[in-house]
């Protein structure tokens, strides 16, 4: 008769157990939900930051060509980019850009796409990013233009009201008509918000 009141106590215990883990799963969820959908900035400079519009992004850039350097194009480069982009919703930007590289070889033209996704933050965002397009050769454009990737990752410093500092870091990939060529790469930009 003991060990059946036992068990009964807990049999009890278990379903008042349950019963409390439940009751504070749902509070937890309800305090998630609860939480307002539209965040609020610290400072009006990200409050700005975070508004749909234009964006013009101009960097700098320089890369060490890693795998085979002893092909054209491929040992390193440095150069200048700009992209005219937009701002969709606080976090997505996409737009195009050209610019300019000088490779060890010569100079390729670059003429690309770019999307950028930055998370949520207040100063300084970190983001990752995708660019790719052609990289153009003048001097032989059937021979030596390239098709190139480059996703990278960074971060974005919001300096004042429409400007931000960004830096980013990646992997560029390139693929002419001989060669495949790869390379880490570093860039240092600017971003101007129109109004």
């Amino acid at each position: 008769m003991k060990s059946g009141v036992n068990r009964n106590r807990n049999a009890n215990r278990i379903d008042m157990r349950i019963k409390l883990s439940i009751l504070v799963l749902l509070t937890s969820i309800i305090g998630v939900y609860a939480q307002p959908d539209q965040r609020i900035a610290k400072s009006p400079k990200v409050t700005y930051d975070w508004q749909p519009g234009f964006v013009s992004i101009t960097e700098l850039t320089g890369a060490i060509g890693i795998g085979v350097t002893d092909v054209p194009y491929s040992e390193y480069y440095y150069g200048f980019s700009t992209i005219a982009s937009y701002q969709f919703t606080r976090n997505i930007k996409a737009g195009g850009g050209l610019g300019i590289q000088m490779h060890n070889d010569g100079n390729l033209f670059p003429l690309f796409v770019d999307g950028r996704y930055s998370f949520n933050a207040q100063d300084v965002v970190p983001f990752v990013a995708a660019s790719g397009g052609l990289a153009l050769s003048f001097e032989d454009m059937l021979n030596q233009t390239y098709v190139f990737m480059n996703p990278t990752a960074g971060i974005r410093w919001v300096a004042a009201r429409r400007t931000g500092i960004v830096f980013s870091a990646g992997i560029m990939m390139m693929s002419g008509e001989f060669t495949r060529n790869s390379y880490i790469n570093f860039k240092l930009g600017v971003e101007i918000k129109t109004k």
